[in-house]
């Protein structure tokens, strides 16, 4: 059987014995035995998983049970299979454009060529054409939206940070001086930042538009800034926003702290803020626990992002003027 099968079985064990967290939601299998796209924290956030049930890029704020069937990740799925095999034959995948759900930004530009998406069939839609980016706008063409687009830019600040620390390192190169450590921005499949953002001196929690959050920022010389993975931090800030006042403790690099508490109850935590064990009232929080309250979850490891690879790569991306289907596959040389 496989692990979303097992992991179903575990669920339903600690059922049956009470050992299971209020937060703690049954996960969903495929047919193959496969993780659905969607992993749901109770009363905290859902996040889109790989079909073995690894976080990649995607989430969003927990609304009810429906939304591990109703999230369907489907631009950040197909986004992390093209990632793979870019990586097997030896290139750099530029990310198609996803909502911070990991669904499809139904705007997606190439070579300064911009066209719709069907809603439906996630293929370039016909009737729509062909819009330069200098002409983009609201109402041109009818998938912009002045909510998450930018008039007459599709890239987002990210991507352009990125694009010209790469260009800096070709120029080097082509003088024959190697480029030691360099920082590239780190962009998230929508385009924006990453949580965690590293400069020279320092390791900083970030938004998607890279202002730091609330005060996680540690020197690179900071033990702590070894693991930092900021999931604590980026979840804070989702649920803020969406006006949640229940929100997760974190430890100073953004993690999460191992203990969270609520409403009287405290239960342990990994690093992605998932329940592991049943919650315990909060007097007996110091005895009955696995974890104690001052230790911080060690790092997740990262979705994988598009700026990750190595700059020598040479860049694939669709092509919005052959109609193939979009499914964030590579295009057939």
């Amino acid at each position: 059987s496989t692990d979303c099968v097992m992991s179903q079985q575990v669920f339903d064990e600690s059922q049956k014995q009470g050992t299971w967290g209020s937060t703690q939601m049954r996960p969903l299998c495929t047919a193959r035995g496969e993780y659905f796209p969607a992993h749901c924290i109770g009363s905290s956030i859902c996040y889109c998983v790989n079909p073995e049930g690894e976080r990649i890029f995607g989430e969003a704020a927990y609304t009810g049970p429906a939304m591990q069937q109703s999230m369907t990740c489907e631009c950040s799925l197909a986004n992390w299979k093209a990632d793979q095999l870019a990586k097997e034959m030896g290139i750099q995948n530029i990310p198609i454009h996803c909502l911070e759900d990991g669904s499809y930004d139904l705007l997606q530009c190439i070579h300064n060529m911009c066209r719709c998406l069907n809603s439906d069939t996630k293929t370039p839609d016909e009737k729509a054409g062909v819009v330069l980016e200098m002409n983009l706008m609201e109402d041109n063409p009818q998938c912009f939206d002045a909510k998450i687009h930018e008039a007459n830019k599709y890239k987002r600040t990210c991507e352009e940070k990125l694009e010209e620390a790469l260009d800096e390192i070709e120029l080097l190169k082509e003088e024959g001086i190697t480029p030691m450590g360099t920082n590239l921005p780190n962009c998230q499949y929508d385009g924006r930042y990453d949580r965690v953002m590293i400069n020279n001196t320092y390791k900083q929690c970030v938004d998607p538009d890279g202002n730091i959050l609330e005060q996680y920022i540690l020197t690179r010389t900071d033990t702590l800034s070894e693991q930092m993975d900021c999931n604590c931090a980026r979840t804070r800030w989702l649920l803020q926003r969406e006006k949640h006042t229940e929100l997760p403790t974190c430890c100073e690099n953004g993690n999460f702290r191992k203990m969270q508490c609520r409403r009287g109850k405290c239960y342990c935590v990994d690093c992605n803020g998932n329940q592991i064990e049943a919650e315990v009232d909060e007097r007996d929080k110091l005895t009955k626990l696995s974890c104690d309250e001052t230790s911080c979850t060690a790092g997740c490891i990262q979705p994988s992002t598009s700026s990750t690879a190595d700059s020598t790569f040479q860049n694939t991306q669709w092509d919005p003027l052959n109609d193939g289907n979009f499914d964030g596959s590579l295009p057939s040389s």
